[in-house]
């Protein structure tokens, strides 16, 4: 298997033997010291993709007379070409990975017609051997979404994945930290860049990625508030997943005191410009922003990977059990909850939730050792 450049007169052409035929492709490039060298690169990439088992013509040539209509790699690009209009780029990279991965080295020269549910099942199963349930379910996903447009060019009724089921994983419990670990972790001393930040992983609720892309144009630490606008999602910024999640907090007394002590570190830093991708996926927009939780081996914002190792360093440390460091928003849920002080729907509009549902479900694992007596106060309350 192989592949190469041919230049015939003014035209370039890629040629592409895959082991079962030779193909050739002419490129719609004028001749040009600058085409040819890029033309020269692309039949490398399909080189080393023939040889990694990886090459799909139609992902390099769409229209070429050597693709079968009627296959599922025919369909993954149309399906590709119409989910990259309605995701964000970072989704559909994903996307277009477990696609190319997973399903088209299995069904892609497959007529849709002639998968049925059985081969279906028998696929799972071998995915299962290496797999987890959640990231099988979003791959048969991707296949199921081809297959529909198929269906939906033809009409076809038939739906081979109506009885494909994959059974969820149970929602692993919340693992807060207690008073105790909370101390222990705020009186070890921390590396300098993240010390004022601990407090505000464990007394802010907000997520890392919220965290992240914090920016002193988005504090008023006067009035003790913070207006929660975008985040760092897979090395792009974008604004908040929903308009519910575009809030503004009220700051805990450890988290304003620890943020004026940050400021002095980088509140004068210069600002720098960014590109913040909108709601609709594809637009950006510019804004002007001074970081808070400035990495000074960097002298920019910290990335997820980053901050998680200095976490995972300080947890050692401290002598805390190690937990990830999202464990600070669950902590921050519970911790509140566990005081009794105010009630699950403020906690649920400073995590940026429509309702006390997740709250219950994900965040509200109320912290025994933590809570107060609340038979003492109830018994108190009935002989008044």
């Amino acid at each position: 298997m192989s592949a190469g450049l041919e230049i015939r007169g003014n035209s370039l052409r890629i040629w592409i033997n895959d082991g079962s035929r030779i193909m050739k492709e002419t490129l719609a490039w004028k001749k040009t010291p600058e085409n040819i060298e890029k033309a020269e690169k692309l039949a490398k990439l399909i080189q080393l993709e023939l040889e990694m088992g990886t090459f799909d013509l139609i992902r390099h040539f769409p229209n070429s007379k050597y693709v079968e209509k009627n296959s599922i790699s025919y369909y993954a690009n149309i399906w590709k070409l119409n989910t990259e209009k309605e995701v964000s780029p970072s989704t559909f990279y994903s996307y277009r990975f477990q696609v190319d991965l997973h399903v088209l080295p299995r069904w892609g020269k497959i007529h849709p017609k002639d998968i049925d549910t059985t081969e279906i099942k028998n696929w799972i199963r071998k995915l299962k051997q290496k797999l987890q349930p959640k990231t099988i379910r979003e791959i048969v996903t991707r296949l199921s979404q081809i297959h529909a447009v198929w269906r939906n060019e033809h009409r076809i009724t038939y739906n081979p994945f109506v009885n494909i089921s994959i059974q969820q994983e149970e929602t692993p419990e919340p693992d807060p930290f207690s008073k105790a670990e909370i101390n222990q972790l705020l009186n070890t001393t921390a590396y300098t860049d993240i010390a004022n930040l601990l407090p505000c992983l464990l007394w802010t609720g907000l997520s890392i990625s919220e965290q992240l892309a914090l920016a002193w144009e988005d504090i008023d630490l006067h009035n003790g508030t913070v207006l929660i606008q975008r985040g760092w999602v897979r090395n792009n910024y974008r604004v908040t997943k929903t308009r519910r999640r575009k809030r503004q907090i009220k700051l805990l007394q450890p988290a304003i005191q620890a943020l004026k002590l940050q400021y002095q570190l980088t509140g004068q830093y210069k600002a720098q410009i960014i590109n913040v991708m909108q709601r609709d996926n594809h637009t950006f927009k510019k804004e002007k922003v001074r970081f808070v939780w400035i990495n000074h081996e960097t002298m920019y914002h910290y990335k997820y990977s980053e901050l998680r190792y200095r976490w995972n360093q300080h947890l050692k440390k401290s002598k805390v059990r190690h937990r990830g460091i999202n464990q600070g928003r669950h902590t921050f849920a519970s911790q509140l909850l566990s005081s009794g002080q105010v009630p699950p729907e403020w906690i649920a509009d400073q995590l940026g939730h429509t309702d006390t549902t997740m709250i219950y479900k994900h965040y509200g694992k109320i912290i025994a050792e933590d809570a107060p007596d609340y038979i003492s106060k109830i018994n108190s309350y009935i002989d008044k």
